[in-house]
């Protein structure tokens, strides 16, 4: 795959160096030329300057398919406001995990959310979801997904992760979003969120993990919002 200017100028390289070692055999085989300095330099004449020209062209066109084919994909995996990665993507990533391992999914919840939508409309609404989804992700590993789940909701997997580091990155995430009001084109508006934390490992399944961060995310809601709640 052409992928970079340094694989181009390889490609185009390598088809040119094919292009003038076929062109040697044939004209010297084939057509039955008599092996001379001149017929060598007019057999590899024809071949040294179209290929490159030719490949540079057909290379050119596979970086750009290459390019297209990227975005489309980043496109197709990812939500188009808060760049979050689509529930298919983060469901698929969540059954390929080693089945061994301890992880941890976290389901989380702007608070009120609905009463932002309806005192400053949707397009607050937005803001909100976007810089929400900024400020989790920024709060995440290499390896970690953060995926929109519904309207307002969030679920990130942390992959490898132990039940006590979980509730840290939970924590943190939680504080980060309170600490400092979102700046919209309105006012500043306040945002809290919650979060359930469900665990996946040896003993249990994606299913379970769901459930677990679920009722959990129930608890702190009910328990006055701006929490963090685990199943352990």
């Amino acid at each position: 795959m052409i992928r970079t200017r340094a694989h181009l100028a390889f490609f185009a390289f390598g088809w040119t160096v094919v292009a003038v070692v076929l062109s040697l055999v044939l004209s010297f085989t084939a057509l039955g030329l008599t092996p001379s300095l001149r017929n060598a330099v007019v057999a590899v004449t024809v071949p040294a300057i179209v290929t490159p020209f030719v490949t540079l062209l057909s290379g050119r066109m596979m970086m750009r398919l290459h390019r297209m084919s990227q975005k489309l994909q980043h496109a197709v995996d990812h939500d188009a406001l808060t760049s979050t990665v689509t529930r298919q993507y983060f469901f698929d990533k969540l059954r390929s995990l080693d089945s061994e391992t301890s992880s941890t999914i976290l389901l989380i919840d702007i608070d009120q959310f609905r009463d932002i939508n309806d005192s400053h409309g949707h397009y607050v609404g937005d803001i909100v979801l976007r810089e929400t989804a900024h400020r989790l992700i920024n709060n995440t590993r290499r390896d970690d997904l953060v995926a929109r789940f519904g309207c307002e909701e969030f679920i990130v997997l942390l992959p490898d992760t132990t039940p006590k580091d979980a509730l840290h990155v939970a924590e943190r995430m939680r504080a980060t979003v309170a600490r400092t009001p979102i700046r919209t084109s309105i006012s500043k508006i306040p945002v809290t969120v919650s979060i359930g934390i469900g665990h996946l490992g040896p003993d249990s399944d994606c299913k379970a993990a769901m459930q677990e961060a679920d009722d959990a995310l129930y608890v702190a809601k009910t328990a006055g919002c701006n929490l963090v709640k685990s199943a352990a």
